[in-house]
């Protein structure tokens, strides 16, 4: 039993469906798929990657990013709503969304794999946010379309109402390693190549500062309670995998076509990445 990981599919783009389309049909009917959010914020796209996905791994486990919460085409209600409509569409076509343990057969050991739901704390919403500094951001985050296509109940918490989800899951005994992944980051670290600050970017792009809304450090706090030693991630379209305090970090993202071809995301951009192997 292998285990794959991907995300940021963004399956709106015709090159990044034919990418899921194009698998093989008999390559991973043993393994298993972790998809760490932003396939679409349109239901029936996702469902179609979901089936698809699903005819092909053995298993499949899918947590939402920020994209799947966006309300358009008219979509009443609130983002909150539409999370609950993604849960019962992953519960209809098999995917899971919960702790699963994952083997190959009964003499292997296999893995725990551990879904998180989660979100971002902005720097003025509390201690757990990732942000960094830099002199000249938009503080107003006119650029980040979350500020207008997500929807929430006033006076909700989003990143404490994800991530209380998650509390049932820690106090739990794995009886094999623990793989678990979120879409938003858990930690500083993992969004620069060094510890040093990577440069500022030309233009109007200067002014957004990615960090006031990468992911919250309770993720790493619910990541240390299971115990896991891989977490994959996603989210900022910039691939990682390093190890951090005995844990390994893995973010292999898609991201959009023109990134891509900028050759912006990094290693292994355009594939799906073996991240563990239950058998060794």
């Amino acid at each position: 039993m292998r285990i794959f990981a991907i995300s940021d599919v963004h399956a709106d783009y015709p090159q990044n469906m034919a990418l899921v389309q194009m698998l093989s049909d008999g390559s991973h009917l043993r393994d298993t798929l972790l998809l760490a959010g932003d396939v679409t914020d349109d239901l029936a796209r996702l469902a179609r990657v979901l089936r698809e996905v699903r005819q092909k791994f053995a298993h499949v486990f899918f947590v939402p990013g920020n994209h799947e919460l966006w309300l358009r085409r008219g979509e009443a209600g609130d983002s909150v709503g539409k999370f609950e409509r993604l849960m019962r569409l992953c519960a209809d076509l098999g995917v899971g969304t919960s702790p699963a343990k994952v083997a190959s057969d009964s003499g292997d050991a296999g893995a725990w794999v551990v879904p998180l739901f989660s979100w971002y704390v902005k720097p003025e919403q509390g201690a757990d946010s990732l942000y960094v500094p830099r002199d000249g951001d938009d503080s107003g985050l006119s650029m980040w379309a979350d500020e207008v296509l997500t929807r929430w109940p006033e006076h909700l918490s989003v990143a404490d109402h994800f991530l209380d989800m998650n509390e049932p899951h820690l106090d739990r005994a794995y009886d094999a390693p623990v793989v678990s992944f979120s879409h938003f980051l858990p930690r500083r670290e993992v969004m620069f190549r060094s510890p040093a600050s990577p440069p500022a970017r030309a233009g109007r792009a200067t002014r957004f500062n990615f960090s006031r809304v990468a992911g919250s450090s309770r993720i790493e706090a619910q990541i240390r309670a299971l115990g896991s030693v891989l977490h994959v991630y996603g989210h900022q379209h910039r691939n990682r995998d390093r190890v951090i305090d005995g844990v390994r970090y893995v973010s292999n993202c898609l991201g959009y076509p023109p990134e891509r071809a900028r050759g912006e995301i990094g290693e292994s951009c355009g594939s799906f990445k073996l991240v563990w192997d239950t058998g060794g």
